[in-house]
């Protein structure tokens, strides 16, 4: 008997970004609060986070523990992350000394800015049920986590948190790769434009 395609949770990309930024670190730093960069460059957490790889068991295993939660909230698409993870108190910094927990960190650092995300998604095939599934995706996985408000079919609005402009930027961009990501495996193609609030910046 033949084998499908192997099964892959569907989420597990964005929870893993979602981890990183609710432990308040860096792709790089983030190799080194899991122990791994005897295994994994840090360039290999942005291909995670965008679905275009897959850590391994033990890797998962890691953020896991790091984390403060069972795998299966990993792996399981059913299981959301809890709001505040358990782990993020127990964060070290290189130094090895525990750092501020993230929360209290974004309190004190951290600033809401909202953006418009403008999106427009074509199936290369012609297909409304590809583009109406990557757009479900896309608004379930990548776009709810900051507090989604849909104002027309293809625009939104987000409040994204930051501490810095560079910190800004990177989030901006990790959410254009993982959009794209999606309707490339879907079949699509994609035209996304993001505009700032009140300043007039765009991406």
């Amino acid at each position: 008997m033949g084998r499908g395609a192997r099964r892959r949770p569907q989420y597990l990309a964005a929870k893993l970004r979602e981890i990183r930024h609710g432990l308040g670190l860096s792709q790089a730093a983030i190799v080194k609060h899991l122990d791994l960069t005897d295994y994994i460059r840090p360039a290999e957490i942005s291909d995670f986070e965008n679905g275009v790889r897959e850590p391994d068991l033990l890797t998962l295993m890691a953020y896991a523990k790091r984390a403060g939660i069972s795998i299966d909230y990993l792996v399981d698409d059913d299981a959301e992350l809890p709001g505040e993870l358990p782990g993020a108190g127990q964060a070290r910094g290189l130094s090895g000394k525990p750092q501020k927990h993230a929360a209290q960190k974004q309190a004190k650092a951290s600033v809401n800015t909202t953006i418009t995300l403008r999106l427009l998604i074509k199936s290369d095939e012609g297909s409304s049920q590809e583009e109406s599934r990557a757009r479900r995706t896309i608004e379930k996985v990548h776009l709810k986590q900051y507090r989604m408000k849909k104002l027309k079919e293809d625009e939104y609005e987000l409040i994204v948190p930051y501490q810095d402009d560079e910190r800004l930027a990177e989030r901006i961009y990790t959410l254009f790769g993982a959009i794209i990501v999606e309707v490339n495996r879907r079949k699509c193609s994609a035209k996304v434009t993001i505009r700032e609030k009140g300043t007039g910046r765009y991406w």
